[in-house]
């Protein structure tokens, strides 16, 4: 199709999106074309409700039905303000499964999504869908300023810990539970409650086996899970309560095993896969800060804690001190890696704060 017919419909596309202000989500309008003629169109209404790419499929579909006509929508093209989203970190199934499914042939977009997670283009081209990109890109820019200008906020990254007063996390054996007492547990769970997602790693997922939910002390966060190999047990506790709530995203390496990637998306768990043989945390981070996770809790073991700080992504570290001793050479302590040659090379700590819980100590730094 001619660029003149893309720009005439995609600005019927964006039209359309200028209905509704589904604020903090985008504006987005979908035209939905075959043999030159519009089958469907839609825009998306507010938070929760279909997309607007869903709303155009359904549409044509009803009108379809309703004209008694024997031609489906499979070789249609679809022109949409905004990149098709491919991630589950919402309230709404993602559109780009369904796009597959219904066999259109061209997807047009004029805005790509700004989350560096979502390259929904490739997975469509991949799919042997046609891509063409940024047709009427500043028309779509121009009535997204606000979501635009949201989802450029900063996140914030804290790493809680518990420890014994000599700096150790867990025995030579691994044990763990429990550190820290009642009052402090109590207090992290609020704190999660607090927090748009909890960071772990695989290993602490493959020891503790932890829910990470608020244990009812207000909303349960996103749960993210590190795990470069994919190692998680498909029947772990993250994986069982995403049945119920969605909210669990596993960010992998090149390493994963493809079956497990397809094992757990059947199941509704989102995986990214970011960088070669390990995690790319900052990629990560900036991924969720897009989809609104902007305050984001670490809850994991000493390695993940050194390569968040060495990633600098860490803004501020909370620790629950114990009075117990714990000692061993083999002893885990806060900060895993290889560390620092150097006295020199130590990273300072800045706005230092105290405060007593129970017979437990809690200090919090900030590192930036």
């Amino acid at each position: 199709m001619a660029l003149k017919d893309d720009k005439r419909f995609m600005k019927l596309a964006v039209s359309l999106a200028r209905r509704a202000d589904p604020y903090p989500n985008p504006r987005v309008g979908a035209v939905l074309v075959k043999d030159g003629m519009i089958i469907g169109s839609g825009y998306h209404r507010a938070p929760g409700m279909p997309h607007a790419e869903i709303v155009a499929i359904r549409d044509a579909k009803a009108k379809i039905k309703k004209q008694g006509e024997s031609s489906a929508i499979s070789g249609s093209t679809l022109y949409v303000s905004l990149e098709p989203c491919s991630h589950t970190a919402k309230r709404t199934p993602p559109c780009v499964p369904v796009i597959i499914e219904n066999k259109i042939a061209r997807v047009v977009f004029a805005m790509k999504d700004p989350n560096p997670l979502v390259d929904s283009g490739k997975i469509l081209e991949a799919n042997g869908i046609a891509v063409t990109r940024h047709v009427l890109e500043n028309e779509a820019r121009k009535i997204n300023k606000r979501y635009i200008a949201n989802i450029s906020k900063p996140l914030f990254v804290t790493i809680k810990m518990a420890m014994s007063a000599d700096g150790k996390t867990a025995t030579r054996t691994g044990d763990s539970g429990w550190i820290s007492n009642e009052e402090s547990r109590a207090l992290v769970h609020k704190m999660r409650a607090e927090s748009d997602a909890v960071m772990v790693g695989a290993g602490t997922v493959a020891h503790d086996n932890p829910f990470l939910t608020s244990h009812g002390k207000g909303k349960d966060p996103y749960r993210i899970i590190v795990d470069s190999d994919l190692h998680i047990p498909l029947n772990s506790n993250v994986v069982k309560q995403n049945r119920k709530d969605k909210k669990t995203i596993i960010a992998t390496s090149g390493l994963a095993p493809k079956n497990k990637i397809k094992a757990l998306g059947r199941i509704g768990v989102q995986v990214f896969v970011l960088g070669e043989h390990e995690v790319d945390l900052n990629t990560l981070v900036d991924g969720l800060s897009a989809m609104g996770i902007k305050k984001i809790m670490i809850e994991g073991g000493n390695e993940l804690n050194a390569k968040a700080i060495e990633a600098g992504i860490v803004d501020r570290l909370i620790l629950f001190v114990a009075p117990k001793l714990i000692g061993g050479r083999d002893a885990k302590p806060v900060i895993g890696g290889i560390g620092i040659e150097k006295m020199s090379q130590a990273i300072p700590l800045s706005r230092p704060k105290m405060k007593r819980i129970g017979e437990d100590l809690l200090l919090e730094y900030w590192i930036k």
